[in-house]
């Protein structure tokens, strides 16, 4: 009989894989499932998508422009950013991933995203071989002495190499050991288990929020400026705080809870004397001759703490024996105690960037020193507070231009060396900010808010405000000389744009990295100057083209540049300094070669305007209480308005007016100065119930082609929230 061979029958083509797994995820990228243990984890959408592309390209870099370009359509650019955010926080939610240590989906800063992790198939890998092999040694009769030796010498190798793995086990044992100790010792991460709101007036409110454990302090707007609010920590109606004084913030509670810390705002300065309103509306005291930018009182409520600019200082609960602790690098602000009085806390303002970082320092003055050293991913961090079991620091932080509350354990252990890594409690797109801890230590209060704004102009005719430019949420607008195209930054992103002015064509002109400011027009239409800012970084001068393309910092290093405004020729600029530097200073710029040179006698100045006719600099004191005017020829001074709030002085189209602004109260004003009669006229007036939109620097305001006033009305959503905290 014939042998006959194994038969080899042709398998069918086989479906390529769909199906990839990583971790302990499982994705099913044809069905759109993410399973994890075989449990399916809610994911889809966008969210999903945005997995899948990564997962494309493990250990690729995929770009944000890539993810806009196929999920997103190219003109909706801004809701990709926030879309985008979003669903990257969804994603890394589902993964349990983490942005400051991620195991699978790593941020690039101004690039993109990349799958770090390892991606298998889950069908069709490679199959494994076994090989197995059989050996007979054989014996001989006789064993030398050699022989002898050399099995001696392999039954000391043998116990040599136990002991090597009793070592290895007993090491691996003590790993194991510690890594379960430090498993068992790892808290859950903390997180938000419910919200509540609490107030629903829609009123302006400013940070930050004390209690006494049975109501919220805080300072609102109200017809005829801001006032002390105060309500239920339940919620309800919003009841004004009585008082004598006006206009006051809000700075801390006493620890006897009996006290309130406030400080009244006297126009623009930056320090102001410090009072106690006592409960309930008794009369207010002056505490001692105490001046500063923010306070608030120790936990045993025998000292105070305050700001003073750049310094910090000390002082007795009266008011007496102020002392300086320390000098800081920028302006003083939310200074707060441990529970323990140890340590300090507080925020420091950056004049330059402005941005905010959080600072620590010891409470005899000793090591101040940055909490978040080199945290680029956090740049603007702020408004920090203990819990009442001082095992948690809160606080509020800025990040791809959402507002999120973050806490950050303070507890170390013997397996744990440094800082643990802040862990976000909330994400977007609604800002959270001001954290303040309710006495039961179990709720968080904090402000909530969506910033928005509807621009309006002056209509001479019907002698009111109405809707301009179809009421977009935009600020610092600037128009061509032709009067057809405008530039503005829309609020509150930050983004700089360009259009038709009945909105056609738009156009950006800044990456969404960079936040823009004040843009103004050369005189032949074909450039445009502006603050320009990336993260972390200072105020620059800019100039970009009409056409688009990449936006040109005119000069080198990181001094901080302010106001840029075109001399008519379009060769020079004259900027100035941040508002709040020690001896702001403007300077003119050539721009052919690049020299620059300080206008005379301009020290303490700021916010230059150039002249249509090139013959004046117009600038404001640093007070904004004096409107001056620079005579180029003769190179003096001469002063136009004194005695009011001057806010954004702009030319008229014919240089013979400046407007300006005084955004004081709930009543905005607006007034003209002659250049050469000097006569001070109104122009108009406008009652807005909830006020100006804060935008990036204070309430912008601003003038159209034909001269109308120009205001950005307040219509954003704020309100006070109870955050209910799990913080293991």
């Amino acid at each position: 009989m014939d042998e006959v061979g194994p038969v080899t029958n042709a398998a069918p083509p086989t479906k390529t894989s769909r199906s990839v797994r990583f971790g302990s995820f499982e994705v099913d990228l044809s069905t759109g499932e993410l399973r994890k243990g075989g449990l399916k984890v809610k994911l889809h959408g966008q969210p999903f998508e945005v997995l899948a592309i990564l997962l494309e390209r493990p250990g690729e870099v995929v770009a944000r422009e890539e993810l806009q370009h196929r999920l997103w359509a190219s003109d909706t650019f801004v809701d990709f950013e926030h879309g985008l955010n979003k669903a990257i926080n969804k994603l890394r939610e589902a993964l349990g991933d983490s942005p400051d240590n991620p195991c699978f989906i790593e941020t690039l800063p101004r690039r993109g995203y990349r799958f770090i992790g390892a991606v298998l198939p889950t069908e069709g890998a490679a199959r494994q071989t076994e090989a197995i092999t059989g050996m007979s040694p054989s014996m001989h009769s006789d064993i030398t002495h050699r022989t002898l030796a050399i099995l001696i010498d392999a039954v000391m190798e043998q116990h040599r190499a136990r002991r090597r793995w009793l070592l290895a086990a007993a090491g691996l044992g003590l790993m194991a050991l510690a890594a379960l100790v430090l498993v068992l010792e790892s808290p859950q991460p903390p997180k938000v288990m419910r919200y509540a709101q609490i107030t629903k007036d829609e009123a302006q409110k400013f940070p930050p929020l004390v209690s006494d454990g049975s109501r919220i302090y805080f300072q609102e707007r109200e017809p005829g400026g801001w006032k002390i609010g105060q309500v239920s920590v339940a919620g309800g109606e919003v009841a004004p705080f009585p008082s004598s004084l006006e206009n006051v913030s809000v700075l801390d509670v006493s620890p006897n809870r009996y006290e309130l810390l406030v400080s009244p705002a006297v126009g623009s300065e930056l320090e102001a004397p410090l009072w106690v309103l006592p409960f309930p509306g008794g009369s207010a005291r002056r505490l001692g001759n105490l001046r500063g930018t923010d306070a608030s009182w120790s936990p045993d409520g025998k000292t105070i703490v305050y700001g003073k600019a750049r310094e910090l200082f000390m002082a007795k609960a009266d008011g007496s024996d102020s002392r300086k602790l320390a000098s800081l690098q920028g302006i003083v602000r939310c200074p707060r105690w441990s529970a323990d009085q140890r340590v300090l806390r507080l925020t420091v303002y950056d004049v330059s960037t402005g941005l905010d970082s959080l600072w620590e320092i010891s409470a005899d003055g000793t090591n101040p020193h940055p909490l978040f050293p080199h945290r680029y991913d956090l740049p603007d961090q702020c408004c920090g507070i203990w819990t009442r079991d001082g095992k948690y620091f809160l606080f509020q932080a800025t990040r791809d231009g959402v507002t999120s509350i973050w806490a950050l354990r303070e507890s170390r252990s013997l397996f744990r060396a440094g800082r643990p890594e802040p862990v976000q409690l909330t994400t977007g797109p609604m800002n959270f900010l001001a954290p303040s801890a309710n006495l039961d230590g179990k709720r968080l209060l904090v402000i909530g808010e969506q910033r928005r704004g509807e621009l309006m102009h002056y209509d001479a005719n019907a002698r009111q405000f109405v809707t301009y430019l179809t009421g977009i949420s935009a600020e610092g607008l600037d128009f061509s000389r032709d009067g057809q195209w405008v530039a503005y930054v829309t609020y509150p992103e930050g983004g700089l744009w360009l259009s038709r002015v009945d909105g056609s064509n738009r156009l950006q002109l800044t990456d969404p990295l960079m936040r823009a400011a004040l843009p103004h027009w050369s005189s032949d239409g074909k450039r445009i100057a502006f603050m320009g800012s990336k993260p972390g970084g200072a105020w620059k001068v800019h100039i970009v083209s009409n056409e688009g393309g990449t936006p040109e910092a005119v000069l080198p290093g990181e001094s901080s540049e302010w106001n840029p405004s075109w001399e008519p020729s379009g060769n020079s600029l004259v900027f100035g300094e941040p508002l709040f530097a020690l001896n702001p200073t403007l300077h003119v710029l050539d721009l052919a070669t690049r020299r620059v040179s300080s206008l005379p006698g301009s020290q303490g100045l700021f916010s230059p305007q150039w002249s249509p006719d090139r013959r004046f600099i117009a600038a404001l004191t640093k007070d904004s209480r004096k409107l001056l005017l620079f005579d180029l020829a003769t190179e003096k001074w001469k002063e136009l308005v004194n005695g009011q709030l001057v806010s954004y002085p702009a030319w008229s189209r014919n240089g013979k007016y400046i407007y300006f602004c005084n955004p004081m109260g709930n009543v905005v004003r607006f007034y003209r100065v002659g250049v050469e009669n000097l006569k001070l006229e109104d122009v108009a007036s406008v009652n807005l119930p909830r006020g100006l939109a804060s935008g990036m620097f204070g309430s912008w305001t601003g003038l159209a082609p034909d001269d109308s006033p120009l205001l950005v009305r307040d219509t954003s959503i704020q309100e006070i929230y109870a955050l209910d905290l799990q913080l293991p």
